[in-house]
């Protein structure tokens, strides 16, 4: 089994963090992990994503062609990468971007989930672990990977001052999932 998961938003976002997070996270799970990233030459404001690639045998081609799942938190990253999600799949997309699109920008063709990512993240008092609200949402969906997998990334990958907002955030996407 592989499945390819897109995390995509705009620089400043947390989207490469969190692409870490869960590449940590999968590996503990004992899976075989690849991941790719890309960002606009911007430091915040452009785009970026990053790919995900986990596989329970080892990963011989690493070229991306469409995702299982994609998580998106922002409006221009959905437009830009919604048509690489394989027809099926799961696309979670923060709240807020999805009522600002147009009924016709929404793909029939996916698993389309409304995630209230920079809303919870704003209250909780730091609007930037979003990234980690939509990444709980996503854990808590699909069973990938625990909970308890995902804070034992953060923990190993995070500075320890950040530790505690962090899993605030992924308690507060499982709760939204």
């Amino acid at each position: 089994m592989q499945t390819n998961i897109m995390i995509s938003g705009t620089g400043g976002q947390g989207i490469l963090a969190a692409a870490d997070f869960l590449s940590e996270a999968l590996f503990r799970n004992g899976f075989h992990v690849v991941g790719t990233r890309s960002y606009g030459a911007e430091a915040r404001g452009g785009s970026a994503q990053s790919v995900v690639i986990a596989s329970d045998a080892e990963i011989y081609d690493i070229q991306f062609e469409a995702s299982d799942a994609m998580l998106v938190l922002s409006l221009p990253a959905y437009r830009k990468y919604v048509g690489v999600a394989r027809k099926g799949s799961l696309v979670m997309v923060d709240s807020r971007i999805l009522a600002r699109l147009k009924p016709e920008e929404v793909r029939k063709d996916v698993e389309t989930i409304a995630v209230p990512a920079a809303d919870l993240a704003e209250k909780l008092g730091n609007p930037i672990v979003a990234n980690m609200v939509i990444l709980a949402a996503y854990t808590k969906k699909t069973g990938i990977i625990t909970l308890d997998q995902l804070r034992d990334a953060v923990k190993a990958l995070m500075r320890p001052q950040f530790h505690d907002i962090n899993i605030r955030a992924i308690e507060a996407g499982a709760q939204a999932a």
